[in-house]
């Protein structure tokens, strides 16, 4: 290969990157934003939730800077009571960056998690999961 042609390859992909990256944050799977995950720390299950017997999931928009911090989150859907809790986790989450052609870049992603309550002999008990794929929604705010 000539070096006109290498050059010109190389131009090529640093103005695809610069148009990535000018368009904003990169759009990721929330599989591809899980396998990122460095620290996390799981939404706790409120009591007032449990005891009213309220389960679902609290599904969020976030926003991931080039460091791996998360810099904004949008609920979408999800009871108020598990939206606050898992508002509280993802502060503590941090990610590896995402790697575009090689540079850190922002990412937008949606996390969510499922609050689910057994009732037993011994009372209530309830569970958090990390949602590994999110269920088609629109992209609002709950009501």
């Amino acid at each position: 290969m000539s070096r006109i042609a290498i050059i010109a390859l190389l131009a090529s992909f640093t103005v695809v990157a610069s148009a990535q990256l000018a368009a904003g944050p990169a759009r990721v799977s929330t599989a591809v934003l899980l396998g990122l995950v460095d620290h996390k720390t799981m939404p706790l299950y409120p009591d007032e939730a449990m005891k009213k017997g309220i389960h679902g999931d609290a599904i969020f928009e976030i926003d991931v800077d080039e460091t791996g911090k998360i810099t904004a989150s949008k609920p979408l859907a999800g009871d108020p009571l598990l939206i606050a809790a898992s508002k509280a986790a993802l502060q503590t989450f941090s990610f590896h960056p995402y790697l575009l052609n090689g540079s850190a870049v922002k990412v937008r992603s949606q996390l969510g998690f499922h609050f689910s309550v057994e009732k037993n002999a011994n009372g209530i008990n309830g569970h958090v999961e990390c949602m590994t794929s999110i269920p088609n929604r629109p992209e609002q705010s709950p009501e």
